[in-house]
C-alpha cells in the first residue's frame, strides 16, 4: 500500500510547480538597526509569562513521527515571523535545519523549505542541527551543530551564511574564509565521549557579535560565550573566547539569547529537567552578556516533556518595547509512550515584565496534560529538499544518478526532469543528462538545482 501511495505522490510532483503559484508571499523587512541602549537597573528581575495555552506550528505524522525542534526566531518590520529548526532528516542525512515564514496572524505561511544541510564529505557531513541565526549586514549567519561522529559526541558549532533567510546556507566558514568546505567556528576540546559544543545563539550590541553556545563535558551542559568584532566580514577569525556564563543545568540543554532594550539586559531561555513531566523553560539575566544570574522561569501554560526552546528578537537579536514576543519549543506531550523523534512543536505569546526579586521556586506552577497531535500524510506532497541518491560516488566509467526529492511526510521519489548541475570541475567529469561521465582521475563537488531547491555530492573519478 505505501509503495502505491509513493506512485501517486510520484505523479503529483507536478504540483509542485503550480503549489509554487499559490503559496503565500509574505513580505518581511528588517527593522532599523537597533539604538544604543543604556543598562538596567540590576535591583529589578526580568520575568516571562505564557499568556495562554499557544498552539502547535508543527505536528508529527501518524504512524511516521518527526520532529522540528530548537527554534531560532526573528521578527520582521511587518510583524511576520521567520522560524528556523532542527528536521529530521531524509536518505542519509541525519537532521537538517527546515525554515518557514508566518503572517503576523499565523495564519499563513511560507512554504517549508530546507535551508541548511550538510555539505557532502566535509566536517558537518553528518548532520546540520540546533540553528542559532543572526542577520549582520546584508547576510543571514546560521550557526549549527554538527561532528564527524556519528555516535552524536565530539561536536562542534560551524557557521554558514546567506542573503536570503530561506538559503541554501551552502557557504559556510571554512577556518580562514567563506568557501564551501566548513571547519569549526568553535571546536570542542574536551572529553570526545561527550555531547561537546552546539547550539549556538547571537546578539549584536553595537559593533560586538555575542556568541553563546552549549558546552557540555563531565560536569553536564553550560552555556559559554565569546565575543567577535562585526564590523569584520569574516568576523569568526575575530572570536575571543570568555569560556563559561551559565553553569550546568538540572536536565537542560541550549540557551536562546536576546537582548531586551526597554530594560537594557541579555536574557537567555533554556529548558530545565526536560522530557520529564516537571519540565519548564528557565529564565537568566546579564547586564554585561558575559555573567548571567537565574530571574524567573515559565512553566504555567507550557506543555509537559518540552526541550529545546528559543524566543523571538529582531534580525539583530534584541527585543524592541512593544514587539510582540514568541516562545516556541518542541515537546513529546502528556501522553508520551515510545516518543523518541515524535514530538510536537508549540508557540506561545508571551509577556515581559520586571519585579523586585527573582521567582524561582517552579513548585508554584504545573504545566497542561497536553497530549501531542498527529496529522494525516499530507495528499498532495509539499517538497522540501532534493538530493542526489548518495553523498557520493566512485566510478571509472559513465554512471546515472538518480536525484530524489523529498516530502514533509519523508516520502522519497525520483525526479524525471528540470535538473541542473554546476560547480563541479569539468577536467574532472561532465554531465549529460543524469549520466556522469568521466573525464580524468580526479575528486570534484556537484551542486544540483531543481525548482529553487538544492543539494550537493562529490564524484570520485578512478583510473
Amino acid at each position: 500500500m505505501e509503495t502505491m501511495y509513493q506512485i501517486v505522490k510520484t505523479i503529483l510532483v507536478v504540483v509542485f510547480c503550480i503549489e509554487s503559484l499559490f503559496t503565500p508571499k509574505i513580505a518581511g523587512g528588517d527593522f532599523p538597526p537597533s539604538d544604543p541602549v543604556e543598562q538596567g537597573d540590576e535591583a529589578k528581575y526580568v520575568q516571562i509569562t505564557a499568556d495562554d495555552e499557544g498552539f502547535d506550528t508543527w505536528q508529527p505524522v501518524k504512524d511516521r513521527g518527526g520532529y522540528r525542534y530548537g527554534p531560532s526566531m526573528i521578527l520582521n518590520a511587518d510583524g511576520s515571523l521567520d522560524i528556523w529548526s532542527a528536521s529530521n532528516g531524509p536518505g542519509d542525512l541525519i537532521d537538517l535545519v527546515s525554515y518557514k515564514r508566518y503572517s503576523p496572524d499565523f495564519q499563513k505561511s511560507t512554504k517549508e523549505v530546507i535551508a541548511l544541510k550538510p555539505t557532502a564529505e566535509s566536517h558537518d557531513g553528518m548532520w546540520t542541527c540546533d540553528p542559532g541565526v543572526i542577520k549582520v549586514g546584508d547576510y543571514y549567519y546560521i550557526g549549527y551543530t554538527t561532528t564527524l561522529d556519528a555516535r552524536g559526541t565530539d561536536n562542534d558549532v560551524c557557521i554558514g551564511r546567506s542573503k536570503s533567510p530561506n538559503g541554501p546556507f551552502i557557504e559556510k566558514w571554512t577556518g580562514s574564509c567563506w568557501g564551501i568546505e566548513p571547519k569549526p567556528l568553535v571546536e570542542f576540546t574536551g572529553n570526545p565521549n561527550c555531547f561537546g559544543a552546539g547550539e549556538p545563539s547571537f546578539v549584536l550590541l553595537g559593533d560586538t557579535l555575542y556568541v553563546y553556545y552549549s558546552w557540555c563535558d563531565e560536569k553536564g551542559a553550560s552555556t559559554w560565550v565569546a565575543t567577535a568584532d562585526a564590523t569584520d566580514e569574516n568576523w569568526p577569525a575575530t572570536l575571543q573566547y570568555h569560556g563559561e556564563c551559565i553553569p550546568p543545568k538540572d536536565g537542560g540543554d541550549s540557551a536562546d539569547v536576546k537582548y531586551l532594550d526597554a530594560y537594557g539586559r541579555f536574557v537567555a531561555v533554556f529548558t530545565e529537567k526536560r522530557f520529564s513531566d516537571e519540565s519548564y523553560v528557565a529564565v537568566w539575566e546579564s547586564f554585561d552578556g558575559l555573567r548571567f544570574r537565574p530571574s524567573s522561569f515559565v512553566k504555567a501554560n507550557t506543555c509537559k516533556k518540552l526541550h529545546n526552546c528559543g524566543i523571538s528578537g529582531r534580525a539583530d537579536g534584541h527585543i524592541a518595547a512593544g514587539d510582540p514576543v514568541y516562545l516556541s519549543y518542541a515537546y513529546a506531550g502528556a501522553d508520551s509512550a515510545g516518543s523518541w523523534g515524535n514530538w510536537a512543536t508549540r508557540l506561545h505569546k508571551v509577556t515581559l515584565s520586571l519585579s523586585d526579586e527573582p521567582i524561582l521556586d517552579t513548585s508554584t506552577e504545573t504545566n497542561n496534560d497536553i497530549v501531542v497531535t498527529h496529522r494525516d500524510v499530507r495528499p498532495v506532497p509539499e517538497i522540501v529538499t532534493v538530493k542526489a541518491e548518495k553523498q557520493s560516488y566512485t566510478i571509472s566509467k559513465s554512471e546515472h544518478i538518480w536525484v530524489m526529492a523529498f516530502d514533509t511526510d519523508y516520502f522519497v521519489f525520483p525526479i524525471l526532469g528540470g535538473m541542473r548541475f554546476d560547480g563541479y570541475d569539468t577536467s574532472v567529469i561532465r554531465i549529460v543528462g543524469t549520466s556522469i561521465i568521466p573525464v580524468a582521475p580526479g575528486d570534484t563537488r556537484v551542486y544540483v538545482h531543481w525548482h529553487g531547491l538544492s543539494g550537493d555530492f562529490v564524484v570520485h573519478v578512478t583510473a
